[in-house]
C-alpha cells in the first residue's frame, strides 16, 4: 500500500544490553554474563514492529551523530525515514540489566530524542496527509504540541504515555484516540493502584471517547471502548528477554485494526506477536515478521 497510514514520532536508542544473574543491588559490583549493542527505543521498536506487520509507517525522530545505524535499521525493515531529524549531540541510549527470568531492568539517556523543537514537529505534521494516525510514546520533546497539533490536522493519535512520567498529567489526553498502557503506567495515570479490572474501569471513565489497551505482561492484555470490555491471554511461551513485548503489541494492534480485524482480534493478535518476541533476546531484533503471527 502506497498511502501513509502511520506516522510514528518517537524516540530513537541505542541499547545497550548487559545480560546478568539478578539485578545490581545499591553498593554492588556485578559482572555481566554477556553484553550486547542492539538499535532500539519504543518509537523505533514500535515503527519496525509496524513495518514487519505490513504497515506502511513513517518514523519522525531525532538522532545525533552516533545514531547512523539506527537510520539504517529503519530503512532495512521497510520503515520510511524521509522524516528523520540529525542533532549535533549524542543520539539517546539504554542501559538495559536483562536478569535470569527474562525481566529487565532500564537506565535511560534522552539524547537527540528530547531535543525536538516545536517548529520542526509542525514542519513534519505539514507534510502528513489528513487520516493518518499519528503514534506517540514519551520518550521524546514536545508531546502536547504533538497531540494538538495532529489533532488540528485530523490525525487520529495513539499513544503508550512511556515512561509515566508526572509530566504526563499536563497531557491533553482527552484528545487522544487510542491509549496504550501496561498495569503500572495504568495505576500513574489514575493515581491509586488497583486490579486491572479496576483500573481499566477508571481509565475508561476518564476517556470515554477513546480505545484504551491495557496489557498485563504473562497475563494478556484488556480492552475497554464505551461499554465494551474484554480481556485476551498470552500464549505460554519460555520468555528470555521482555523488553520489546509491549512495543510490538503496540504495533500489531494497530496493523491489524488497519487490515479490518475486530478490536477483540487485533488484541489476539497482538498478544501473539508480544508472546514471539518475548521468546527471542534483544529489542527490535526479535519483533516477529507477519507471515509469523498473521493466521
Amino acid at each position: 500500500m502506497n498511502r501513509l497510514q502511520v506516522l510514528n514520532f518517537g524516540s530513537l536508542n541505542i541499547d545497550h544490553v548487559y545480560q546478568v544473574p539478578h539485578f545490581v543491588q545499591p553498593g554492588e559490583t556485578l559482572a555481566c554474563t554477556a553484553y550486547a549493542k542492539f538499535a532500539g527505543g519504543k518509537g523505533l521498536n514500535q515503527s519496525v514492529a509496524l513495518a514487519r506487520a505490513g504497515v506502511h509507517v513513517a518514523h519522525a525522530g531525532k538522532i545525533g551523530t552516533d545514531g547512523g545505524f539506527l537510520a539504517e535499521t529503519l530503512q532495512a525493515a521497510g520503515v520510511d525515514t524521509r522524516f528523520l531529524l540529525h542533532g549535533d549531540g549524542p543520539t539517546g541510549h539504554a542501559c538495559i540489566q536483562v536478569d535470569a527470568t527474562g525481566q529487565n531492568l532500564i537506565l535511560l539517556h534522552p539524547g537527540a530524542n528530547r531535543e525536538i523543537s516545536d517548529a520542526e514537529i509542525v514542519t513534519i505534521l505539514d507534510q502528513v496527509p489528513t487520516g493518518t494516525i499519528l503514534l506517540l510514546q514519551n520518550e521524546i520533546s514536545g508531546m502536547p504540541t504533538l497531540i494538538r497539533e495532529a489533532k488540528k490536522r485530523a490525525l487520529p493519535v495513539a499513544i503508550n504515555p512511556a515512561p509515566c512520567g508526572p509530566e504526563v498529567a499536563g497531557y491533553p489526553l482527552d484528545l487522544v484516540d487510542l491509549l496504550f498502557v501496561n498495569e503500572v503506567e495504568a495505576a500513574q495515570l489514575v493515581g491509586e493502584t488497583g486490579a486491572p479490572d479496576e483500573l481499566l474501569a477508571e481509565l475508561a471513565a476518564r476517556f470515554p471517547a477513546g480505545e484504551i489497551v491495557m496489557t498485563l505482561g504473562g497475563d494478556g492484555a484488556c480492552y475497554a471502548k464505551g461499554d465494551e470490555r474484554f480481556q485476551v491471554p498470552s500464549p505460554p511461551v519460555t520468555v528470555v528477554d521482555t523488553t520489546s513485548a509491549g512495543d510490538t503489541f503496540t504495533g500489531y494492534f494497530l496493523a491489524a485494526k488497519l487490515r479490518g480485524f475486530s478490536a477483540r482480534e487485533a488484541m489476539r493478535i497482538a498478544a501473539k506477536a508480544g508472546s514471539i518476541a518475548v521468546s527471542r533476546a534483544g529489542a527490535a531484533v526479535s519483533i516477529p515478521a507477519a507471515d509469523e503471527v498473521f493466521d
